[in-house]
């Protein structure tokens, strides 16, 4: 995606899925454990864990479990990604994947088709929370 190229406003779907990443190039970053914060068809953002050094650009492998959302017969969906930005304070990153292709696409498509759904759900609980509060107030007074 070029600098210049106007940027869709695509949902992004909150997580708190606990995945595996790895570093493509070189072996510094072994496996390291973080936290999938949200993922959208332009992106993702993650949270390490434990204390890590990443530079913009570095390449990296998640490894995302996707088992508990029945959206595959495969276990875990593989997405090899760039880092667009990182902060070391907070050890967050975020960025682009490498174009996924083939049955990681359609993995992929499902995984955030879920998450939209599952959003989707609670929007309408709370929204019907909400509705129920302000009956039992209207018959309160």
């Amino acid at each position: 995606m070029s600098e210049d190229a106007p940027k869709r406003k695509e949902p992004r779907y909150s997580t708190a899925i606990v995945i595996e990443v790895r570093k493509t190039k070189w072996i510094p970053l072994k496996k390291v454990k973080a936290i999938l914060l949200d993922l959208s068809w332009n992106g993702f953002k993650i949270e390490f864990v434990k204390k890590v050094h990443l530079k913009n650009g570095n390449e990296l492998q998640l490894k995302i479990p996707i088992e508990q959302f029945h959206i595959d017969e495969s276990k875990i969906l593989k997405l090899k990604v760039t880092v667009k930005w990182f902060d070391e304070e907070l050890q967050r990153a975020g960025g682009f994947y490498i174009h996924p292709k083939g049955e990681h696409a359609i993995v992929l498509e499902k995984l955030i088709q879920k998450l939209a759904k599952l959003r989707q759900t609670e929007d309408e609980l709370n929204q019907g929370s909400e509705t129920n509060l302000s009956h039992d107030n209207e018959k309160a007074s």
